[in-house]
């Protein structure tokens, strides 16, 4: 991941700004790790296959205003999820980069 000398090197040059960065790291830090384990790849696995379905059933027009329901709350995780992940490598780029 990260060495202590990136994230020092870092901070050296950005001052307030590389602690924002560094707390957001550790505020995704968990989540990121959950979803390396087996579990954490299953569960965005599911999601993502229940996305596919949902989005099919959609927009062939076959789905129920149940799974209409079901689809923005999927769809809405999916949202948070991939902000959280695109964040978190964004801020890692970041300290690596020097920025």
């Amino acid at each position: 991941m990260l060495t202590r000398n990136e994230i020092d090197d870092f901070l050296k040059k950005a001052r307030k700004r590389g602690e924002r960065t560094l707390s957001l790291l550790g505020k995704y830090q968990e989540f990121i790790k959950a979803l390396s384990t087996p579990i954490g790849n299953e569960l965005l696995s599911d999601l993502i296959t229940k996305h596919e379905i949902l989005i099919d059933k959609i927009s062939n027009l076959n789905a129920t205003d149940e799974e209409k329901m079901m689809y923005k709350v999927v769809r809405e995780l999916i949202l948070v999820w991939s902000t959280r992940i695109a964040n978190f490598n964004e801020a890692v780029n970041s300290i690596k980069k020097g920025e």
